[in-house]
């Protein structure tokens, strides 16, 4: 009988202690980076038949850092890239695994390629053709719906749980390659080096 009373009380204890741990995070910052590089590109080729292309070849590289306020319903975000072998076009946030090809969920900076009219005004312009970096913050209303995998117009929450997932990436799409020149999933960690897929 003690003995069970001890290990009732030691999961109480554990589960307050978790109560509170998860309270005193609650509304923190998460970060999350990841490193661009050509490699890590998938390229969709439509139909038909449909089929999926492997890695692109390209001395471009890149780094995305974005830190989650849940607190306030945002996230900031910075966006480089350098090298790229043609001119910027645009660049966004995908939902979808590593090795796979997703939805533009949201967009971090437009050039050649604009963004929906519903997103346009609050999306940056993409600085320098072949490099630059580019500062911003997304909203709730700047997130998109994504067709046939559940994330609908404004689901700030349904990006933030896909970005803490890592079923998210960010990729630089250029003139000559549309689809993508650069790619980085986003990882969770707000010190160490950008790590390449």
């Amino acid at each position: 009988m003690a003995t069970f009373r001890r290990s009732s009380l030691a999961a109480a204890l554990a589960a307050l202690t978790f109560g509170l741990s998860a309270s005193a995070d609650e509304g923190k910052p998460d970060k999350f980076r990841a490193g661009l590089s050509s490699y890590n590109e998938v390229h969709f080729v439509p139909g038909p038949p449909a089929a999926l292309r492997g890695a692109i070849s390209s001395v471009a590289t890149g780094s995305f850092r974005a830190e989650i306020d849940g607190r306030n319903d945002i996230i900031d975000y910075e966006l480089s890239y350098s090298g790229l072998e043609s001119d910027v076009a645009q660049a966004h946030i995908h939902f979808g695994q590593r090795h796979t090809v997703g939805g533009i969920v949201v967009w971090l900076c437009q050039a050649t390629v604009r963004a929906p009219a519903e997103v346009a005004a609050l999306t940056p312009e993409c600085p320098g053709a072949r490099a630059g970096t580019v500062r911003g913050t997304i909203r709730p209303e700047q997130v998109l719906t994504v067709a046939g995998q559940g994330i609908a117009a404004g689901e700030f929450e349904e990006l933030v749980r896909a970005i803490r997932a890592g079923a998210t990436y960010a990729n630089v799409h250029t003139a000559t390659n549309a689809p993508g020149e650069i790619r980085g999933q986003l990882r969770h960690g707000g010190r160490g080096h950008d790590r390449h897929d």
